[in-house]
């Protein structure tokens, strides 16, 4: 064990009258597999709650035991179900109906469910049951021979009214208060909900009777219904109210305007609508053979122009004509180019140009007069179709003013016949889809099934506690936090020994050397001063703490007993005047004789350093004592030659181990760090609050060479706890039997 742990460093070589240099901690060093073996974060969460886990187990048993108590103290409960259905919407035949339709259903069935939760609905679902127990009730007072089916619906009645003013507590006195108890008990054992998305509405109701439960819930749905049923009821019966008002009225308008109609056609006469419709063809007729001639006419005319144009700019005779288009003198046009210049053939063609241009012009007095007399003829039919519009303009205003008011009298009469049938025969737009029957089996779980929710629950919650009470300690548990928190190395871990003293450290150290605080302490000692031995450096070690009872008495006086094994002469500097029980009971049980003196006396030159020495053969250390409380501890150091001091030391002494001052006690500590080869640390396990440790080692080394090595030692430890947390780390080495 103590080489395996004594090879985590390897301090350089040094001289007799060298301080050693350690560069960085080097010889303190954490060895490198530790670092590799780091916990990932889930499994120090199983660790955790493992260590824990008969608290967290005890805990979860005492949820399950409440859960079964609550499942014991609550009544069992059984709950009857009603349904009703929703009619479905009218289907539309235009895009996108299906979606429209789903959209109504979803709708309607949410306006059902609010009105099923609503307050007013739940008063009158008691009134219906008041009504009932005390119809009940005057049928027993009232008769002697009462059938048991209504004996047994009176007591379900009043256990329900009892177990309601019951459950409510209402006020005394307090009418209201009762009613609103009566309410908040009937609102919590009804459930109302929708099955899917479908049409349906399930009504639940619970209660320690199934029978009372089954007849709550179908009264629950028959009361809605027929609420739904006399509300349509009413609504038609004003509609009704209202359009038997507005029917004489109407009745008087359309008699009014077929009086109007009657007239008119008494007083214009008869209207034939084919005699309208034949003049207005004819005159559409007309319309089209006047544009006919009055194309012809333009055509003939533009002829005319043209050959009198021809003949007056004396062009050839072929251009004129070609214009007039006659054979003849087409022919007449051909034999004078064949005969040559005829007098008789020029004639003929003057003549017949003559005679076409006079076919021209009587053509375009022809096409004048069939316009005109088409005009004349358009004027006579117009004068005909506008007086027939005039008498047809009354007829087609008043007779849509009849079909109007007509059609409005037979709305009237058919929706005075619809309000009538459903007057007499109402649709609520729901019915019953099925009838609650007394249920069979409870509805609440056995208090058994309430067990495991309540341990899963509890060890849960308690997993969380120790998870936030974790989190929140700010002590030091292992290597890794101390090095981690405190930025130097952590040479080791000193097992917790209950209420240590002499005997027992001298039987632990140097009886039983294969025990696991003696591994411990003196792989501490090899680490801090890995050359000791014979023919090797002397060493100072400096031991301190950050306050009181962190075991820095207790592993001074180890390391010291510890180095005696190792060879060579020890001697413990005991410079903590005030943590004083065990270094008395050395001396007292060790020595034979006090020294008088003490530190103080000798770093004065008040006496000889033998002379400040207690020698205690029994156990191989010597003692040199605390000043006394008059001496300045501080004054003393800060005056005494300390090579001179440290060299007459370690001319006598191989080891030397200072148990120096608190950290917290002055700058004593950053002194005595200069007369030292190593510093150790004590931080007490699961004690020591982090911040305090880091505030008193960062003072420690703000003063001093920064190459003295630095350590921290967890003291204290609880090697089971400790090695519960599974961390691979010194623990399981000193709890490993060898």
């Amino acid at each position: 064990m103590e080489g395996s742990v004594a090879t985590r460093a390897k301090l350089p070589r040094i001289t007799q009258d060298a301080v050693p240099t350690l560069e960085n901690n080097a010889g303190m060093r954490r060895p490198q597999h530790l670092h590799a073996e780091a916990l990932t974060p889930f499994h120090q969460l199983v660790i955790l709650i493992a260590r824990r886990k008969w608290f967290v187990l005890a805990i979860a048993l005492l949820g399950g035991m409440l859960g079964g108590l609550a499942g014991l103290a609550r009544p069992v409960l059984y709950e009857a179900t009603t349904q009703i259905i929703i009619d479905a919407p009218a289907r539309n035949t235009s895009a996108g109906n299906m979606d429209s339709a789903q959209d109504l259903v979803d709708s309607s069935v949410d306006d059902h469910l609010t009105m099923l939760s609503s307050q007013v609905h739940l008063r009158r679902v008691l009134e219906a049951l008041h009504k009932a127990e005390a119809a009940n009730a005057a049928g027993k007072t009232g008769s002697d021979a009462v059938p048991g089916g209504q004996r047994n619906t009176g007591s379900f009645l009043g256990g329900l009214m009892s177990r309601v003013l019951s459950l409510g507590k209402p006020a005394a006195g307090g009418p209201e208060a009762a009613d609103a108890a009566e309410l908040k008990t009937l609102r919590g054992g009804m459930s109302v909900g929708q099955e899917l998305r479908s049409r349906v509405i399930t009504i639940g109701f619970s209660d320690p009777n199934p029978t009372r439960a089954a007849l709550v819930a179908n009264t629950f749905a028959r009361v809605y219904i027929d609420t739904l049923i006399q509300g349509r009821r009413e609504a038609d019966q004003v509609q009704l109210q209202s359009v038997v008002a507005s029917l004489p009225q109407v009745q008087g308008d359309l008699v009014d305007a077929t009086d109007r109609l009657e007239t008119y056609r008494l007083t214009h006469g008869a209207v034939d609508q084919s005699a309208a419709n034949n003049a207005a063809n004819e005159a559409a007729e007309l319309n089209r053979q006047i544009s006919l001639s009055k194309a012809g006419l333009s055509t003939a005319e533009a002829r005319l122009h043209r050959i009198q144009d021809l003949r007056m700019t004396d062009a050839p005779l072929s251009a004129v004509a070609a214009e007039i288009q006659s054979p003849i003198l087409a022919d007449l046009m051909a034999r004078q180019s064949n005969a040559g210049a005829d007098k008789g053939l020029s004639n003929s063609i003057d003549q017949e140009i003559e005679q076409g241009v006079a076919r021209q012009d009587a053509e375009a007095s022809i096409y004048r007069a069939q316009v005109a007399a088409l005009e004349e003829r358009k004027k006579v039919l117009d004068a005909v179709v506008t007086d027939t519009a005039s008498r047809l303009s009354g007829l087609r205003a008043l007779e849509p003013q009849v079909a109007i008011v007509t059609q409005r009298y037979n709305d009237l009469l058919s929706r005075q016949q619809d309000l009538i049938r459903r007057i007499a025969a109402p649709s609520p737009g729901v019915s019953l889809f099925s009838v609650a029957w007394p249920p069979a089996s409870p509805k609440t779980l056995p208090w058994v099934f309430l067990v495991p929710p309540g341990m899963v629950v509890f060890a849960l919650l308690t997993a969380a506690f120790v998870l936030i009470r974790n989190h929140f300690n700010q002590t030091l548990r292992s290597e890794a936090e101390a090095e981690a928190e405190l930025g130097i190395p952590c040479v080791g871990l000193v097992p917790k020994v209950s209420g240590p003293h002499a005997k027992q450290l001298r039987h632990l150290v140097l009886a039983q050397q294969n025990s696991p605080f003696s591994r411990a302490v003196t792989s501490v000692l090899v680490t801090a001063a890995p050359t000791q031995g014979r023919g090797q450096p002397p060493h100072i070690i400096l031991v301190t703490s950050s306050v009181q009872n962190e075991g820095k008495t207790e592993l001074a006086w180890s390391l010291a007993l510890a180095a005696t094994r190792l060879g060579g002469r020890v001697l413990l500097l005991n410079l903590d005047g005030k943590d004083v029980r065990l270094t008395n009971e050395f001396r007292g049980e060790s020595s034979s004789l006090k020294a008088r003196n003490s530190f103080g006396d000798y770093v004065s030159d008040r006496c000889a350093m033998q002379d400040a020495i207690t020698r205690m053969p029994e156990i191989g250390v010597d003692l040199m004592a605390a000043p006394a409380p008059s001496d300045d501890l501080l004054t003393l150091l800060s005056t005494v030659d300390r090579s001179r001091f440290t060299d007459e030391l370690l001319s006598v002494y191989d080891v030397v181990i200072i148990n120096g001052p608190l950290g917290l006690g002055g700058p004593e500590t950053r002194l005595l760090k200069r007369w030292a080869h190593a510093v150790l640390f004590a931080v007490r396990w699961a004690s020591t609050r982090r911040g305090i440790a880091r505030g008193v080692l960062g003072s420690l080394q703000a003063g001093g060479s920064a190459t003295i090595p630095v350590g921290a030692v967890l003291t204290q430890v609880n090697l089971k706890k400790q090695a519960g947390y599974r961390l691979g780390d010194s623990a399981d080495l000193l709890l490993a039997k060898v």
